[in-house]
């Protein structure tokens, strides 16, 4: 009896799931379901850059869609059952432009609603930029020890894509392990990764022509040792080098042996005659085989200042011309108008120059007014410059000026080299035929501009 109980009531629930079975399966009423995160791709991608155009996407997009379907068919379903993509084709001009999302999924799964139902993008012209390769390391180098000759292939990386995502890519970054160096060179192959100016990686889906790069290095010892530099050439005369900074020692590296062959590093000297502004000059060693120069050694050089030469501009009146060497008992008055002295020099000089340390004259001691007969007009006479300052040049303009001779009344003859105050017939002041004897003694230059 408790048998048959058993076996009946087994078969009544038997019974119940079949019915429940089939009222889920063909009698339950549609329900509805919303899917998430269906990952978008873009198709006919060809036809943007067949006419050098892409899409400037750095984001991975994805839609939630609402689907409808009977229970049992919608419940198991999950975002991998569908596909969700842009069609690029129609986008075939510049700029920002809005593209409808498509989603295609199982039959007994109707799509009632997507979100969102279109992606605004921005096409802009295709590139191809070629970018430098550097390498980092994951680890900073113990006191005198840093990687060396260094070699990679390749050493930069064509990057394709939209143009204002290769523009932020800086340089392409391959890191090393540090701990990997040895003392003798070896062989490694990293990733290429995309950086930005930031050092940061650069996460937009553009094209490298070379996604591995492979590196070969020696970890170095470094050593510092006495360089000399010679210079050689001067400035154009219209420059001065105000300050020179010229290294005595060079940082190289290279393994032990190497380094204890070297004692001093001689460079190529310098001509500095070319120079004409602030520089700085690159030193060139000729290193042994086996040394390079250590990495804040490889830009070493010369610093060159320069500055220009400062001009100044003084006037003279006539009067202020000195007449010398002229014989005794006669005069000389110039019959021209003022003249310009143009003195250029150093900074240091031109400072303190003042129209005082200059003195413009006329040498008559070759003149022989016995010969000219009274106030007989001179040929144009050669204006001559004294200064005990070290200028670089001094020139005067006019260069010539016309001078009148005349005896001294003899009851006024002054002493020679004394200038006389009285008018001369030109109505000029006359000076004396003989000036003062230079006070300075050896040190006045006489220059005849």
């Amino acid at each position: 009896m408790l048998k048959s109980n058993t076996l009946n009531k087994i078969i009544a629930v038997a019974v119940a799931l079949t019915l429940w079975a089939y009222v889920i399966t063909n009698e339950s009423p549609m329900r509805t379901r919303v899917i998430q995160g269906i990952p978008v791709q873009f198709t006919n991608l060809d036809a943007l850059t067949a006419v050098n155009l892409t899409v400037a996407n750095d984001t991975v997009y994805s839609v939630n869609i609402t689907v409808e379907g009977k229970r049992m068919d919608i419940s198991k379903l999950t975002a991998e059952d569908f596909t969700a993509f842009v069609d690029l084709a129609g986008g075939r001009q510049q700029g920002e432009r809005s593209f409808s999302v498509n989603v295609s999924g199982p039959g007994n799964a109707s799509i009632l609603e997507k979100r969102p139902p279109r992606l605004t993008l921005f096409v802009e012209d295709m590139v191809s930029v070629s970018k430098p390769v550097r390498i980092e390391y994951t680890e900073a180098f113990p006191a005198n020890k840093e990687p060396g000759f260094l070699s990679m292939f390749p050493e930069s990386i064509e990057v394709t894509g939209a143009k204002s995502q290769v523009d932020s890519v800086e340089y392409i970054r391959v890191l090393l392990e540090s701990a990997a160096l040895e003392n003798a060179q070896k062989s490694f192959v990293s990733a290429a990764e995309l950086v930005d100016r930031d050092g940061a990686p650069v996460k937009a889906p553009l094209r490298l022509s070379h996604t591995n790069v492979e590196v070969r290095a020696m970890l170095c010892s470094v050593r510092e040792v006495p360089l000399v530099v010679e210079i050689v050439g001067e400035v154009p005369a219209n420059l001065e080098v105000t300050d020179m900074k010229i290294p005595d020692h060079m940082r190289i590296k290279g393994s032990e042996l190497a380094l204890a062959q070297v004692d001093t590093l001689t460079a190529v000297p310098i001509d500095i005659s070319k120079v004409d502004v602030t520089s700085r000059i690159p030193i060139e060693v000729n290193l042994p085989a086996g040394v390079e120069p250590a990495d804040d050694a490889k830009d070493i050089g010369v610093a060159v200042t320069i500055k220009g030469i400062e001009t100044k501009e003084f006037r003279y009146a006539s009067n202020e011309v000195l007449t010398e060497g002229l014989a005794e008992g006669y005069r000389a008055y110039v019959t021209d108008g003022d003249i310009t002295v143009f003195a250029s020099g150093t900074e240091s000089v031109m400072a303190g120059l003042t129209k005082e340390d200059i003195t413009p004259y006329v040498d008559l001691s070759e003149i022989d007014p016995f010969v000219l007969g009274p106030e007989f007009p001179l040929a144009p006479q050669a204006v001559r410059l004294r200064y005990e300052k070290a200028l670089r040049k001094a020139e005067v303009i006019p260069e010539f000026l016309n001078l009148n001779i005349v005896p001294n009344p003899p009851e006024e003859s002054p002493a020679p080299g004394e200038q006389t105050s009285e008018a001369p017939p030109s109505g000029e002041e006359a000076q004396d035929g003989a000036a003062p004897a230079d006070e300075s003694g050896g040190g006045a230059q006489d220059e005849n501009s």
